[in-house]
């Protein structure tokens, strides 16, 4: 399974649920909010209208509770999964008042929390797969100076990686695309002791130094806690 595709799986119960209840409050308007069957997605984003002042009110309070369970949870990359579940275990009711105030309200806080929390895993991808991709450099270029001095090392044997969370198989992935890069192209020399005889050598290498045994609490370094506000930063 891709990184992409378990990052999908994992949250893919909160997506489809903020799918279904804004699919009955914004564009077409089934019960309990029958109140304002004229109501379009677009009344949500018009200037100076109540249902811009609503969605704005939303997406902030969205914002704020994601980025509070968020740093409860210490804004550790092992821990992505989890704050995906928190939210979608939280139950949130539909408006039942009338106007489009409530109904975009509703809209900015549930797309909102859709789009944090995939910004997070985004950067928890990059930031496991990179330490993946550091480890694997590091470790590829001890294989290969290892190898050229004594023509070759002997197989270390297979070694089963276990299933891992989001954090840890983007790490594990990014380790082996950068190990198989540095031994095979970038380290003048090597390629001959990744194929041929030290096929099976190589890969079990690769395997081995690769291996993680349990998810790695990587930090989130994108949010800054200024105060009592938590940040997003490039």
């Amino acid at each position: 399974m891709s990184v992409l595709n378990k990052r999908t799986t994992q949250w893919s119960g909160l997506a489809l649920g903020l799918f279904t209840l804004l699919s009955s409050v914004v564009g077409g308007y089934s019960s309990p909010a029958e109140a304002a069957p004229y109501m379009t997605r677009a009344r949500c984003f018009a200037a100076g209208s109540a249902g811009n002042m609503g969605r704005t009110m939303g997406a902030r309070n969205a914002s704020r509770i994601v980025n509070a369970v968020w740093a409860r949870l210490g804004q550790t990359c092992n821990q992505v999964d989890r704050l995906a579940q928190i939210l979608s275990e939280t139950p949130l009711a539909r408006p039942t008042t009338s106007g489009e105030f409530a109904a975009c309200f509703y809209l900015g806080y549930t797309e909102q929390i859709y789009d944090t929390v995939d910004e997070i895993y985004g950067r928890c991808g990059t930031a496991c797969f990179s330490a993946g991709a550091e480890i694997g450099k590091i470790s590829a270029q001890g294989y290969c100076a290892a190898s050229m001095a004594v023509g070759g090392l002997l197989d270390p044997g297979f070694i089963a990686q276990p299933p891992l969370p989001f954090c840890g198989s983007s790490l594990v992935m990014g380790c082996k695309a950068e190990y198989i890069y540095t031994a095979t192209v970038a380290f003048p020399g090597c390629s001959s002791y990744t194929d041929g005889f030290f096929t099976e050598t190589f890969d079990n290498t690769v395997r081995q130094d690769c291996y993680v045994p349990a998810d790695i609490p990587i930090r989130d370094h994108g949010f800054l806690r200024l105060g009592s506000t938590t940040y997003s930063v490039n």
